[in-house]
């Protein structure tokens, strides 16, 4: 790879080119759509049992089914229509998570990418995560797999210019 070729992603990653310039990261999500269908088959249903309770029930026994009911509706479709995207540019971050205007998106800027390897407090199964770290605080991006999380890193590092503190296994 040459100085001006962008490092390859981990498989399971996208990238598109933004018009208004830098790169948009996303997570390929092929089951998304099963999750989806679940959510909105158990709302249907719990719909349903609202409505016969209404027909049927004093008032009372209604109000949990139709929490439900909007509850399930919503995660369908959240699951449906949220997006997540990291948009990297030079010296910026922007991790992008909601639906059009509800949606959040934290900005970084002048950071270091950091790798913190940790270990769960079950069974001490070591876990790694991604963090942009600005004025000496960790502001958490990304946590997968350690092979995963180079490329992830050497990827944004290439795009942002922010260099790659090494591995470290402790807490900030």
């Amino acid at each position: 790879m040459s100085a001006s070729e962008s490092p390859s992603l981990p498989l399971g990653w996208y990238a598109d080119h933004a018009v208004t310039g830098g790169v948009d990261l996303r997570v390929v999500a092929p089951r998304r759509k099963y999750v989806v269908a679940g959510a909105a088959i158990l709302a249907v249903l719990a719909g349903w049992r609202t409505f016969v309770n209404w027909q049927l029930a004093p008032k009372e026994s209604v109000a949990p089914w139709l929490g439900i009911s909007v509850l399930l509706g919503l995660l369908a479709l959240w699951c449906a229509f949220a997006d997540e995207v990291w948009h990297i540019e030079k010296n910026c971050v922007e991790h992008r998570v909601g639906i059009g205007p509800f949606a959040s998106s934290p900005r970084y800027r002048d950071a270091e990418l950091a790798i913190v390897q940790r270990s769960s407090t079950n069974w001490n199964v070591p876990y790694f995560r991604l963090y942009a770290v600005m004025d000496g605080k960790p502001r958490f991006l990304i946590e997968r797999g350690e092979t995963q999380l180079r490329q992830l890193a050497s990827y944004i590092s290439f795009h942002t210019g922010w260099p790659i503190r090494p591995l470290a296994i402790q807490l900030f």
